[in-house]
């Protein structure tokens, strides 16, 4: 390990010695005591501080004399462990990264959980998994494709993310994003998506989306690890060109038939007759409220309020019977054929 030096303290008696220093052009006791009115003890204490930070240098065949040095050569002087001890630690790292890089092909290729080696690679650990994601991610250069579904999100994580989004959209990186209809009404998402947008990103929304998926340059994708909703958390890499183009024509079909997110619109006003529409079609398929809040990435009580006012638009007394009564009256089959 290389020594660092700890960093300079210079008390503002030290800062008043240095200064009478520079009006003399040297060092001198009586001055310093006259400009402070310090014992000698103290004033000694000061001109070690003074020396410790290069700021007071001695003449070379002078013994006891003490000259003051240009900070900025103090500083110099001061970094040159420091920066001895970057490029230290720098070279280390990289050697480390070569040496350990050097087992990637195998680690990519590795049979995971069962699975077949075809480009496909399951990491269970969901710090691994951001990693991966951040990495991709400022690896990107052309573009980045991003699905997510669910409605409320977390203003500490948007905040988190902004400046990583703007950073690669800046660099020329084509961002298109889909999130749901019902993330329209949060304030901090309003912001998060004004700030992206004016960056040069494009967001839309739809009623439903399947499942969170990122994609980038359309070489590599990530997908939920799970075939169930209690699994744990994890994410399938994908790096197999077919499934990669797979998995982007699926974000262009949910892509055409979303609506742009203007954050300064009304909100939900044009996108309510979409949400109405899907309510309607999975309280047609006899879904519980609970299941239709899901869907529609919104709480339960927000979606059972949706469901009253539909209910007592179409003159009906169950779930069951607003879906099919919305089917007769062709408001479900309007969505199809759209």
């Amino acid at each position: 390990m290389v020594d660092v030096p700890s960093p300079p303290d210079l008390s503002p008696s030290a800062i008043a010695i240095y200064l009478r220093a520079l009006a003399d052009s040297e060092f001198r006791w009586e001055a310093a005591a006259s400009a402070t009115g310090l014992s000698h003890e103290e004033i000694a204490a000061c001109r070690d501080e003074l020396l410790a930070s290069c700021l007071l240098s001695p003449v070379p065949d002078k013994e006891g004399r003490l000259v003051p040095v240009n900070p900025e050569r103090a500083a110099a002087n001061l970094a040159e462990p420091l920066e001895e001890a970057i490029r230290t630690y720098r070279n280390a790292v990289e050697t480390t990264r070569e040496q350990l890089l050097r087992l990637m092909p195998a680690y990519s290729s590795r049979t995971v959980s069962g699975t077949v080696d075809g480009g496909l690679e399951i990491v269970s650990d969901p710090t691994e998994v951001q990693w991966l994601v951040n990495q991709a991610a400022e690896k990107c250069t052309k573009e980045m494709l991003t699905v997510q579904p669910g409605g409320y999100r977390d203003p500490v994580a948007l905040q988190g993310a902004l400046p990583k989004e703007l950073e690669a959209v800046n660099r020329g990186v084509r961002f298109r994003v889909l999130y749901q209809h019902t993330t329209r009404t949060q304030l901090s998402m309003r912001s998060y998506v004004s700030a992206i947008v004016e960056a040069g990103a494009q967001v839309r929304t739809a009623d439903q989306l399947a499942e969170r998926m990122f994609i980038f340059d359309r070489e590599v994708a990530f997908i939920p690890k799970r075939s169930r909703s209690d699994q744990a958390p994890g994410a399938v890499v994908v790096r197999e060109p077919v499934l990669i183009s797979f998995l982007c024509a699926l974000f262009d079909q949910f892509w055409v038939s979303a609506v742009p997110f203007i954050p300064e619109g009304p909100g939900y006003q044009n996108v309510s007759d979409d949400l109405r529409r899907a309510i309607l079609g999975l309280l047609g398929q006899g879904l519980k409220d609970e299941v239709v809040a899901r869907r529609l990435g919104m709480s339960v009580r927000t979606c059972r309020r949706h469901i009253a006012t539909l209910m007592h638009e179409l003159g009906v007394e169950s779930r069951f019977e607003a879906g099919v009564r919305a089917a007769q009256l062709g408001l479900i089959e309007q969505a199809t054929q759209e």
